[in-house]
């Protein structure tokens, strides 16, 4: 009975995973662009809520590329450029020293004509972020 019982929990995992399917669309009217961008750590400005809690800090960019045609049929991929690799936002990291632990996330939000990154700590401590590069795809 044991043995059934494995035999049907392995061919439920085996046939949920199912098959991939990729599928390619290549025509003249599918455009994909490449934006990078670079964050120095004075462009850094502090935010907190109505009652001077919950510290984060956000970096806003012109971005005329956002055109509401865009903004309605587009995607955007925004990834944060870390050393020699792209990371995609948003970005989630758990950090720890002998003193504290907490996570700092880096996401975003775009509207026509423009795009800010946020960086927050989960301590809320006081540390603004150093310059940062990111690479943003559009495609429509």
């Amino acid at each position: 009975m044991k043995q059934l019982i494995l035999f049907f929990a392995l061919a439920a995992m085996l046939t949920s995973c199912g098959d991939t399917l990729v599928t390619e669309y290549v025509t003249e009217d599918y455009h994909i662009q490449k934006i990078n961008l670079t964050a120095r750590a004075v462009d850094w400005v502090p935010n907190v809520d109505e009652f001077g809690r919950n510290l984060y800090y956000s970096c806003s960019f012109d971005m005329p590329e956002f055109t509401p045609a865009f903004y309605e049929a587009g995607v955007v991929h925004t990834y944060y450029m870390l050393n020699s690799a792209q990371q995609a936002l948003p970005y989630v990291r758990h950090f720890e020293t002998s003193a504290t632990q907490w996570t700092k996330t880096i996401d975003f939000e775009y509207a026509i004509g423009s795009m800010t990154v946020f960086v927050t700590n989960s301590d809320f401590v006081v540390d603004p972020p150093a310059g940062m590069d990111f690479r943003v795809v559009m495609m429509w």
